[in-house]
């Protein structure tokens, strides 16, 4: 940035002449600077112009993303479920659930439901885990003085090892005391070795010995190679598995388990975790299995996703034997839904079906009809409408402000100068008055609004209601085309004709359907698509023109963004503005440089009168001093 002066500093002037050479140079600059100064306000008034096209693209941008997105399914008026909203009551909600949809009509049903769709199945035929057993006798008195922990179904407790322990009835009373009598057996193997397992029908499932340094596990016969666990922990590996199993099962002569399921072909090696091979073959969807370990029945399970009738769970196994070894042979087919609806019978294999519209969730079998009522919820279809022309109404007062507001000539942007001779206070109350009116008259926002109260009342091809016939008018001359609601009309129209208001708003085009075609179209094709498209879609139409983010066919993005790009969009640093405000940036580089190349040439030739000063004065000296002898 040019300051004046700036160079000033090194250099000695005035030494003969006594001349303020400083000042001099400044007011000769002051001339000099007045392009510079005429391009740095050039350059401010272009980014505050920018900044505020961006405010209305912005402005713009989160109408449509508020009432034109199908991501907002409450507000989105170019869905048809925004405009037809039923209430449905049920009698019996746990055992059906209804909703219904734009295509449904209003009235009553009665369901019941004779049988519930369920998946088949296949797992283990019983327990497939060994139980907790040691690999050598005890030795009681060597344990004397230490511990060990068992966690039961969760709960940990320490078992203290005294000398009054000294046989296998001992320790029973011992873990007894721990955890209550008649949950845990303690006995023995053929080997001699200790045993540890639930009470048949105790409710005691999960059974772990806890190995820790210096505990008495490896004295009570519990050291390497014993089982600890008599559940399977499927966090490890498909080789660990097998030797917890009752029954190890082999791998093939590559150390891999090998499937067939439903047509899918799964390999996975010893090395694998239990808990990846099951996620492998659940993310499957071609495979249509979910594959599971129950903790408390300890049993494998694959469950068909998707119900109904039919076998849907074939698989085969090669090379290994991992499917015999875990018992799982125990087939449960899946069964149909079955359900009388309005007095007719249908099977269904899926729970959750539709009828003429209507969508209905089947939980459990019933004893006694369920009576349903379908209605339209007029209520909610009217906040739906008075929400978006409420919006409408500030969009349009916000973008009608912005072109009627006066451009004041006498705030230009200040220069570096005039700022330094300015409080923060005065300086920000000046800027605020110089970016007002910065987009009057513009011709792009007057477009917008001018095409939007257009769109609003040309006839929509095929529908027979307008909006002043549902109630929407627009006000008086000052109020720019804002909408005005009679709300007892309007929610007339909803409840005597849902359709017709429906497509006034969202009819689609049947030559050029979609929400990223206009764009896309020549001039024939878009006038037909107007002609035939309804209210909603003219609007998002308009707005996609001037905000939308995705370039069409000739490679441009919306006409606002093509002309100031928004933040954070490829756009912000490629558009017209942004181009203007580098050109300003490289004329200003340039214009510094000139002035500091005329800063030098005054003192420059400042130095040389000094100099050529500096000589007459020593002549004139040199004369004086000669009349003086």
């Amino acid at each position: 940035m040019y300051i004046a002066g700036a160079t000033s500093s090194s250099r000695v002037t005035g030494m003969v002449s006594g001349m303020d050479t400083d000042q001099m140079v400044k007011d000769l600059m002051e001339v000099e600077k007045q392009p510079l100064d005429k391009a740095y306000q050039d350059k401010q008034l272009t980014e505050w112009t920018m900044d505020a096209y961006r405010d209305v693209t912005m402005e713009i941008k989160e109408f449509e993303d508020s009432y034109f997105n199908y991501l907002n399914s409450s507000n989105n008026m170019l869905s048809s479920s925004t405009y037809i909203i039923y209430d449905t009551v049920c009698s019996n909600e746990s055992a059906v659930k209804v909703s219904a949809g734009s295509e449904s009509v209003e009235g009553n049903h009665t369901m019941e439901v004779l049988n519930v769709a369920t998946s088949a199945s296949l797992e283990s035929n019983s327990g497939i885990s060994k139980g907790i057993e040691g690999i050598s006798v005890p030795d009681f008195t060597a344990a004397h003085g230490k511990s060990f922990e068992m966690s039961v179904d969760g709960t940990t407790k320490t078992i203290n090892i005294d000398s009054s322990i000294n046989d296998v009835v001992d320790m029973q009373a011992a873990i007894d005391d721990a955890y209550g009598a008649g949950k845990i057996e303690v006995s023995t193997n053929p080997s001699g070795a200790l045993t540890f397992e639930p009470v048949a029908d105790s409710g005691i499932h999960n059974i772990e010995l806890v190995s820790k340094s210096d505990d008495a596990l490896e004295d009570l016969g519990f050291g390497s190679g014993a089982i600890l666990n008599n559940r399977i922990d499927t966090s490890d590996t498909l080789e660990e598995v097998s030797l917890n199993m009752e029954t190890p099962f082999t791998f093939d002569s590559e150390g891999n388990v090998s499937f067939t399921i439903n047509g899918e072909e799964f390999e996975f090696h010893k090395s694998t975790t239990l808990d990846k091979m099951m996620n492998e073959i659940n993310t499957n969807s071609a495979a249509g299995v979910y594959f599971t370990y129950d903790e408390i029945s300890d049993e494998f399970k694959f469950t068909a996703t998707q119900t109904g009738a039919g076998n849907s769970i074939n698989i085969t196994e090669s090379g290994s034997n991992f499917m015999a070894s875990a018992k799982i042979d125990d087939y449960t087919s899946g069964e149909d839904a079955q359900v009388i609806l309005d007095g007719e019978t249908l099977t269904r294999s899926d729970n959750t079906f539709s009828v003429s519209g209507i969508t209905y969730t089947v939980l459990a079998e019933t004893t006694e009809p369920v009576n349903m009522s379908i209605s339209l919820d007029v209520d909610s279809v009217y906040e739906n409408i008075m929400s978006f022309v409420d919006a409408y109404n500030e969009l349009i007062d916000s973008l009608h402000d912005t072109v009627s507001e006066e451009y004041d000539r006498d705030y230009p942007p200040l220069t570096n100068e005039e700022k330094s001779q300015m409080s923060d206070e005065e300086i920000e109350l000046w800027e605020e008055q110089a970016k007002t009116g910065l987009l009057s008259s513009d011709p792009i926002i007057e477009d917008i609004l001018r095409d939007m109260r257009v769109a609003l009342y040309d006839p929509v091809d095929g529908v027979s209601l307008t909006l002043a016939d549902i109630g929407i008018t627009t006000g008086s001359y000052d109020e720019y085309g804002k909408l005005v609601v009679d709300e007892d009309k309007l929610k007339e129209s909803i409840e005597d004709n849902p359709q017709g208001v429906m497509n006034l708003f969202c009819k689609e085009s049947s030559s050029h359907p979609g929400t990223n075609t206009a764009r896309n179209l020549d001039g024939d094709e878009r006038e037909v698509r107007y002609e035939e498209e309804g209210l909603a879609y003219r609007l998002y139409d308009i707005m996609e023109d001037n905000v939308s983010i995705y370039r069409n066919a000739n490679g441009s993005k919306g006409t606002l963004l093509e002309k100031v790009g928004m933040i954070g969009d490829s756009s912000e640093y490629d558009n017209i503005y942004y181009s203007r405000i580098e050109d300003y940036e490289e004329e200003i580089e340039e214009l510094e440089e000139k002035m500091l190349d005329k800063e030098n040439y005054y003192y420059e030739q400042f130095a040389a009168m000094e100099v050529y000063l500096q000589e007459m004065n020593s002549q004139l000296e040199s004369i004086m001093s000669m009349f003086s002898e």
